[in-house]
């Protein structure tokens, strides 16, 4: 049995937004994921802000710490208008207040910083499969 194609298949990779206010930190996490996903970055809250307005994202990973504007105030911003990205929060901040503070603010999720790969992938996979945007 032979079978025809008469469209080609595309396939698109989840597009991700990291959001940190370290060259370095969103370097790692494109290193450790842009084999398996489609990555932008911005380096600010306001950044980030911006980058949503214009395109639209699968999935934030966002710091929490960072000048300008916070982790808390992009997820107060994007609660605000009513359609949140998911967001999985990056942080060294582990206290179980800034733990419930950012699932309050929307996110769907907190990851200790630096992850590790498996569990980084794991986390977002995770984030993904509980909004439907799973492939």
């Amino acid at each position: 049995m032979t079978v025809i194609l008469t469209r080609p298949i595309i396939l698109r990779m989840h597009r991700l937004l990291i959001v940190d206010d370290s060259f370095t930190s969103r370097s790692m996490l494109s290193r450790m994921i842009g084999d398996t996903y489609e990555i932008n970055s911005a380096n600010n809250g306001m950044d980030a802000i911006e980058a949503m307005g214009k395109d639209t994202y699968d999935l934030v990973l966002l710091d929490l710490l960072m000048p300008d504007m916070d982790g808390f105030a992009v997820l107060e911003v994007l609660r605000g208008r009513g359609k949140i990205p998911p967001v999985l929060v990056i942080s060294a901040d582990i206290q179980d207040t800034t733990r419930e503070r950012v699932l309050q603010l929307g996110a769907v999720g907190l990851i200790n910083k630096p992850p590790k790969r498996d569990q980084l992938l794991s986390a977002i996979a995770a984030a993904l499969n509980s909004t439907g945007k799973s492939s």
